[in-house]
């Protein structure tokens, strides 16, 4: 599968870390080196301060045509189909 450049789930492509409330989470603040007590925006563990990390892109899945699916079906479209005499029509 193909890779993307995608912006960070975590700092949401800002670099920084401010996960809890405008404060960098305990993951970001421990990656840091600074105590989970201490207030404080360090940058992103996740990411790397980056903004960015490699995700792995989603190939669309080819769409069948109509032709395709009424062939493996065997079914019709009803404008195809000729119409039925009306049973309870009345006679002219």
């Amino acid at each position: 599968m193909p890779r993307k450049l995608a912006d960070c789930p975590h700092c949401r492509g800002k670099k920084t870390c401010t996960a809890s409330g405008g404060r960098s989470c305990h993951d970001c603040l421990k990656a840091a080196g600074r105590s989970v007590k201490q207030w404080g925006t360090v940058r992103c563990s996740q990411c790397g301060g980056r903004g960015k990390i490699w995700a792995e892109e989603e190939e669309p899945q080819p769409q069948e045509s109509e032709e395709q699916a009424t062939a493996e079906t065997g079914t019709d479209s009803a404008a195809d189909q000729p119409e039925a005499p009306a049973e309870n029509a009345p006679e002219a």
